[in-house]
């Protein structure tokens, strides 16, 4: 009976400790998502041998969410309901860097974030703040998809993670308080970057104040001054209502945004060969399923920036690559730097629009 009873007590303390931990959003953009306003959604019953968890920092519109779930599905499906996926949206566990941290910890299982908070564990992933590193979505696919991209994943193992597969978030626009069309335009704003050196000073050579912020100060900082301009796709403009405070958009299209799907290796380790298949087929699937809904929602998206009265300014990419890229090619490419010249030239070389 005393066992039985320290088994229920001991439930209900971890089932206390999940909810005040999923509480409050540290990284949910301008929409003020919590707990108690997002929900989650679970694949499977909770009679499932394996009920595994997952994290995002985007809203549930997102398909960093709505990949996630199809991904549980995947996995609900092909192993006869042995495993559910329980997914937490806009940071309900935490922004990125910390549900990495848990991964590795084995405390959650999954995630799908952007790929630079991985540059704080290898700077394998550098090359992905590097302004107009790809041409065209062919182009990026075709990276991720080769060896390059899988050498990369692989060896997130040395660091407690398992990388499945490369899922997306699209290419960046530039949302700001006043019309930017020519890179000299960007001269004294101040804009948000994420937590990576190299896209801080990306915007800095171009005369901006290139700020790095963590994606729930974003919205506040817009509102009130801090900011005067943010980097992000048409997807996360929209769905965290950036659109709202920011009346021009400049599709740049200057940085793009990988998504990593990453598993936490203790999860991964714990299971037979034929359930670690099965999680790599259904990453596999939801990857192409993930990257056509984001293609599609970044399209309704941009549209309903449209609706909103905000003017979609169209650049000259070929100006702003020649702005940014140079000073970022000398500073961050070569022996004893961060991008290692050989992949550099490789990536180049896997442009189709340049053959």
């Amino acid at each position: 009976m005393f066992k039985k009873i320290a088994t229920i007590v001991l439930s209900g303390v971890l089932v206390m400790g999940l909810l005040s931990g999923c509480g409050g959003s540290k990284d949910s953009g301008g929409k003020g998502n919590t707990a108690d306003t997002e929900k989650t959604e679970s694949s499977g019953s909770g009679d499932a041998e394996y009920q595994w968890t997952c994290g995002v920092n985007l809203p549930t519109e997102h398909p960093y969410y709505t990949g996630c779930v199809k991904f549980g599905e995947l996995m609900n499906e092909k192993s006869d309901g042995r495993i559910s996926l329980e997914v937490y949206p806009s940071a309900q566990l935490g922004n990125e860097r910390d549900v990495v941290e848990a991964l590795q910890m084995g405390s959650v299982d999954f995630t799908l974030i952007s790929a630079a908070p991985l540059s704080n564990f290898t700077h394998d992933f550098e090359v992905f703040d590097f302004p107009y590193v790809f041409s065209n979505t062919e182009h990026a696919y075709d990276v991720l998809d080769s060896e390059i991209g899988r050498t990369m994943l692989d060896n997130l193992e040395n660091y407690d993670l398992v990388g499945l597969e490369f899922l997306e978030n699209g290419f960046y626009y530039i949302s700001c308080n006043s019309r930017v069309e020519h890179p000299d335009d960007m001269k004294g704003v101040k804009i948000r970057s994420l937590e990576s050196q190299m896209q801080v000073d990306a915007y800095n050579n171009l005369g901006a104040n290139g700020i790095a912020m963590a994606f729930s100060e974003v919205y506040t900082a817009l509102q009130n001054g801090t900011l005067n301009a943010t980097g992000l796709t048409p997807a996360v403009i929209g769905s965290n209502n950036i659109d709202q405070v920011q009346p021009y958009i400049a599709a740049t299209n200057h940085f793009y945004a990988a998504a990593p799907l990453l598993m936490s290796k203790a999860t991964y380790d714990s299971l037979d060969e034929d359930l670690q298949q099965v999680v790599r087929e259904a990453a596999a699937e939801a990857r192409d399923w993930q990257r056509e809904e984001s293609q599609k929602y970044n399209e309704e998206m941009l549209q309903k920036i449209k609706d909103t009265g905000c003017e979609i300014v169209e650049v000259d990419a070929q100006e702003w690559k020649d702005a940014m890229v140079p000073a970022i090619e000398e500073a961050y490419v070569g022996e004893d730097k961060l991008i290692d010249p050989d992949i550099y030239q490789q990536i180049k070389d896997m442009d189709p629009s340049a053959k």
